[in-house]
């Protein structure tokens, strides 16, 4: 898969965020990185296929989730800083809030 690039904005803290998908046709998983662009924090952020709970959720509802799914990784410990790659999932309730 070519990777796609994309930029937005979190719902709640406004963050800019540069989202490129790297899924690879062998993984079960969506992939991307994701980087935070005013501060520069990355983070390797996972969607699994059963975190949907069956259903198919919206690109549009994918995008607002990994932005929910980053600022809980931002407003938990440890701090997160510059430079590092943060793993983080994209959990069923972060697609249940970016409905």
């Amino acid at each position: 898969m070519s990777a796609v690039f994309k930029q937005l904005k979190s719902r709640k803290l406004a963050i800019v965020l540069q989202l490129t998908e790297t899924t690879k046709e062998s993984d079960p998983e969506r992939v991307w990185e994701v980087h935070d662009v005013e501060r520069n924090r990355g983070f390797r952020v996972r969607l699994g296929q059963k975190t949907a709970g069956g259903r198919s959720p919206s690109e549009d509802q994918i995008e607002a989730a990994i932005g929910l799914a980053i600022e809980r990784a931002l407003t938990t410990p440890p701090e997160k800083v510059g430079g590092t790659m943060y793993d983080v999932i994209v959990t069923a309730a972060d697609l249940d809030a970016a409905r």
